[in-house]
């Protein structure tokens, strides 16, 4: 369904427009939706969401930054590879 890739030296996510609405469903049963919602045009919904994974908080930080932080975390707990603790601590 989605799906991330690397490609030309990038991440990519992708998710195809046809499967929105599993992702909506998806998000219904896990409870992150108290209401299910229909997805009644596709291109107008992926914009929005689009527009929201987009969106800078007071911070600056995004839903994506968000997103990353925690696949980081989570490949580091993973043991991860091809990485190794940067010599400068201080931000």
């Amino acid at each position: 369904m989605t799906e991330a890739t690397i490609s030309r030296n990038s991440i990519s996510i992708r998710v195809p427009f046809s499967k929105l609405q599993q992702l909506m469903d998806g998000s219904w049963r896990l409870g992150a939706l108290e209401v299910r919602q229909k997805v009644k045009d596709q291109d107008v919904f992926a914009a929005e969401l689009v527009a929201a994974l987009n969106a800078e908080d007071e911070q600056g930080s995004t839903i994506i930054h968000r997103l990353f932080d925690s696949a980081i975390n989570a490949a580091l707990e993973g043991g991860a590879e091809g990485i190794e603790e940067h010599p400068v601590q201080e931000a």
